[in-house]
């Protein structure tokens, strides 16, 4: 649980330094360091793949990287994947900024409450209502930018983390992307 609780950490000040870049450089810097990002993760995803040993790749693989993961580096090629998605496709920076806040640290506290919780979704054997809950609640917190399409848009967010088979790195910002490109 130790390990978790320091992947989430990491995950929320991520998410905090997503939104920085976004609200201090704009949505251009944003889309190209994400991109960028993308572009050596997947080099670095291939040397490793191909037995590389780099490091301090390796030390944070080792840190933050998930056991169970398909590849090298998965969590984090899908976390920034998913911000690009939002970032790209939503243009007020007011809706991404929702989507990054969403996706970091929603998403992080979901799981810090989530995996102490002991109530578990039937739908999912990993999940619980209380990460869900988590989930809706500090997404509840885009209120002080969208107002009440916050409401419906935590909702989005609590079940696209729900899903399982899923990363919730991509559901959560391409849910959250959709509805805020049918609904706002």
């Amino acid at each position: 649980m130790e390990r978790e609780t320091e992947r989430q950490i990491f995950h929320i000040m991520v998410g905090v330094g997503a939104l920085a870049a976004l609200l201090m450089l704009g949505r251009g810097f944003l889309i190209a360091a994400t991109f960028l990002t993308l572009i050596v993760g997947t080099l670095i995803m291939n040397a490793r793949l191909l037995g590389a040993s780099i490091p301090l790749i390796g030390w944070f693989e080792e840190r933050f990287e998930r056991r169970d993961v398909p590849l090298p580096g998965w969590g984090s090629a899908c976390y920034a994947a998913g911000a690009l998605v939002a970032a790209v496709f939503l243009q007020e920076t007011v809706q991404i900024a929702s989507v990054l806040f969403i996706l970091g640290i929603g998403d992080g506290f979901s799981t810090l409450v989530g995996m102490r919780g002991s109530h578990r979704l039937p739908y999912s054997g990993k999940k619980t209502f209380e990460g869900m809950g988590a989930m809706f609640l500090s997404s509840l917190a885009a209120w002080w930018v969208l107002g009440p399409l916050a409401l419906p848009l935590a909702v989005v967010a609590a079940l696209a983390e729900s899903v399982p088979g899923i990363d919730d790195n991509l559901s959560i910002p391409i849910a959250c992307t959709a509805f805020l490109l049918v609904f706002a």
